[in-house]
């Protein structure tokens, strides 16, 4: 129960979202930290240990420019109910005229305002003050110019744990391209389609794109399924999986391998299979395959041959010995003693040499790097079952890719592929109506468009996004695809 009330605290090194009314950035907690929102400085010392969602206050800090400390309070108080109390209205805009000149202080006296600390409600109303027009104007133009002036002076704002939502939503508002254009829309079609469930095993191939489609894949399985990232590269990119402060349960769930490691190691156990035409052992192989390795690189360990030849070449002393005392029973008895206990030594030093085999090929496996773990890993998991569907978010081109892992799919099972641009899924999907390995197959393209609901002044937005990319979907049936065409070119 106390970790679960822990989970609702801010801790040193916990990703957060900072919201300030509709503006929200994603910031990693640090124990003197400070973040930018705009040009104001903001100090977070103050939400270490404190509850999450809670409301602050920014409070300018004495000789600081634009520095602000942060003071919890219960709730937040708009800037036009304040000011527009004692302040009169007319009844039409007609004697209004935009010459620029309607207010009196100027561009450096304003800056000057904001820079001497001065709380927003502060500068605001001396806005109002030194405008010659503002008076005049309609009750609703004022609180349409109040509320553009409390966008720019606004002085709360609310901690929240960071969501898939909330994530897509800041990285596409900082750069787009990071994502490939991946709106948030658009990935909810992906996990619509791919049908995740809490115990599945799922494959998701992802290269360029921050870790967003792994992050969202990984909030919908539970202890008991697993989702293995293939990615290009050394490394894979985790950045939306760690901005959603996972726990370790949820993040043993992951196996991240290298695609063309993952590949090369299905490949050799097909191989292995083939040419024997019995299945070997996974354990059985790995081990001698660890030993061979460990055995050519490593000059001080004994080589198999070498130490097969030096055990005959002490059985054969041993049974040469033996002849000589049948030959010699003539001889004392403590020589006889002597003899025997040479024969025991000789043969506990062959165990010896066999124990000091085997840990070192333990020790051998233990010193594995972890990328060969996790590859043996998620083979060892393709092998006992097919994995339940297959997510492609690639900057490369998918055919390739989508030909070499479909055949590790199940029947019956979706596969799904995005890119920003139409023109591979549609020679990926005439590459695919020429075999017999998948139906349902599909491109489609998402378009949203965000609306102002408003009393009575409910429109779209001015402004939106070109395009969310395209899909291709479809469904893996029992057909023609055969191993020999998981090589990629």
């Amino acid at each position: 129960m106390t970790n679960k009330m822990e989970e609702n605290y801010v801790k040193v090194g916990d990703y957060i979202i900072i919201q300030r009314q509709n503006y929200t950035k994603l910031h990693k907690v640090t124990l003197k930290g400070t973040v930018m929102l705009g040009k104001d400085q903001l100090e977070l010392g103050t939400i270490i240990g404190r509850p999450v969602w809670k409301t602050y206050k920014m409070e300018p800090k004495k000789n600081g420019k634009r520095v602000f400390v942060l003071k919890e309070c219960d709730k937040y108080e708009s800037l036009a109910e304040q000011l527009k109390k004692d302040v009169s209205s007319g009844s039409d805009n007609r004697n209004i005229f935009d010459d620029g000149r309607s207010q009196l202080l100027s561009t450096e006296e304003i800056i000057g305002l904001r820079t001497s600390g001065l709380s927003g409600q502060a500068i605001v109303g001396q806005l109002i003050e030194n405008s010659k027009t503002f008076r005049d104007k309609t009750e609703y133009s004022q609180e349409k110019y109040l509320k553009k002036k409390e966008k720019k002076y606004f002085e709360y704002i609310t901690v929240r744990w960071p969501t898939i939502r909330l994530i897509s939503e800041v990285m596409y508002r900082t750069d787009p391209v990071k994502i490939m254009g991946l709106r948030m829309d658009t990935l909810s079609q992906i996990l619509t389609i791919v049908g995740m469930h809490s115990h599945g095993m799922y494959m998701l191939y992802e290269s360029g794109c921050q870790g967003l489609v792994a992050s969202a894949m990984l909030n919908n399985i539970s202890i008991g399924g697993r989702l293995l990232h293939i990615h290009p590269g050394n490394l894979p990119q985790k950045q939306a999986i760690y901005a959603m402060n996972y726990s370790s349960d949820k993040m043993s769930c992951l196996i991240s391998v290298n695609i063309y490691s993952f590949l090369r190691k299905l490949l050799q156990e097909n191989s292995v299979q083939n040419e024997n035409g019995v299945q070997v052992p996974k354990k059985e192989a790995v081990v001698n395959e660890g030993f061979v390795s460990e055995s050519e690189n490593d000059g001080g360990v004994i080589k198999t041959e070498d130490f097969s030849s030096d055990v005959m070449h002490r059985k054969e002393s041993v049974i040469s010995e033996t002849n000589s005392l049948n030959d010699k029973l003539v001889q004392d008895s403590s020589r006889e003693d002597n003899e025997i206990v040479e024969e025991k030594e000789i043969a506990l030093d062959v165990v010896n040499e066999k124990k000091r085999k085997h840990s070192d090929t333990d020790e051998n496996m233990s010193k594995k790097p972890r990328w060969e773990q996790e590859t043996e890993k998620a083979a060892d998991f393709l092998r006992l079952s097919k994995a339940d569907g297959l997510v492609i978010v690639a900057r490369e081109h998918p055919a390739n890719i989508l030909t070499a892992l479909l055949p590790y799919i199940a029947p019956s099972r979706p596969f799904i592929v995005y890119c920003p641009c139409r023109e591979p899924l549609l020679e990926l999907y005439v590459q695919l109506k020429g075999k017999n390995s998948t139906v349902g197959l599909r491109v489609t393209e998402t378009w949203l468009r965000s609306h102002q609901v408003l009393p009575s002044r409910t429109h779209p937005d001015i402004l939106m996004s070109g395009g969310g990319g395209y899909l291709l979907s479809g469904i893996v049936v029992e057909g023609g695809t055969s191993t020999q065409e998981l090589s990629l070119s």
